[in-house]
Parts: C-alpha cells; structure tokens; sequence
C-alpha cells in the first residue's frame, strides 16, 4: 500500500545495542507521516477539521536491528471504523526478512474543539483507492 525507507540512527540504539522498542512506533509514525504528506495531508489535517490522535499502539518484534541498518517500513492496510482507523504496519531489513509488525489505532480529533470526529470522507476514498490498486 505505501512504504518508507530509513536507516538505523545512533538515536535508535539502546543500551543493548540495538534498536529499542519504542523506536518501532517512531518508526510507524515516519511511514504514516509520509503516507498522508503523499495524499497532502497531514497528521493534524486529514480533511474536514480532522486531525488523528493515537489511541494505541502494538508492536512485535522477530528480529533486531542495529546501527546503520537499512529498513523498509510498510502499511499494509488500513481498517475503518466511524470516528477511527487501525493502520497495520510491517518492518523488513535489507534481506527482505519481517523484523517488525504492529498497527496503531488512531482516533480523528478536532484540535481546535477537542472533540472525536468522524474519519473524512475524502481520506478514506483516497484510502480505498490505494487500497484497490494494489
């Protein structure tokens, strides 16, 4: 559906030498940062007074990474419900192996109201969209 290359920062490092867990929903965040910047949104402009609030996050690991690491990060798919959507998101290497799975479900949300709003029409066909290319 949409994918996102990065490679393994000094940042990302923990104190185990590799990458730590919560870097995998910085990671998701990077992806789906650029996915909606490539529809020209934003994570606080979906359309329609919505922007999107993270409601949660799952990550699995299978494999590490370390530093200067190159990664593919994937969304796979994306599910909608009325006022949220639970993106899913896959992490491989440079050996195509999957390293990383989880999803974040986030809520649309009005800033300027603080009020859940439901998922923008026009996001979600340009959503369908993808979808049905693929």
């Amino acid at each position: 559906m949409f994918q996102f290359n990065y490679k393994i920062q000094k940042e990302d490092i923990n104190y185990g030498g590799h990458v730590g867990n919560e870097r995998a929903l910085l990671f998701f965040q990077m992806a789906r940062m650029n996915f909606f910047e490539s529809l020209g949104l934003s994570e606080m402009d979906l359309g329609e007074g919505a922007g999107v609030i993270q409601k949660n996050g799952f990550v699995e690991y299978n494999k590490q990474l370390f530093l200067d690491d190159s990664i593919v990060i994937k969304i796979t798919e994306i599910e909608f419900s009325k006022t949220s959507f639970n993106i899913k998101y896959e992490i491989f290497n440079e050996n195509d192996e999957k390293v990383i799975n989880g999803s974040t479900l986030l809520v649309c949300f009005d800033y300027s109201t603080h009020r859940i709003k439901r998922v923008p029409n026009s996001f979600k066909e340009k959503c369908l969209e993808i979808i049905e290319e693929k």
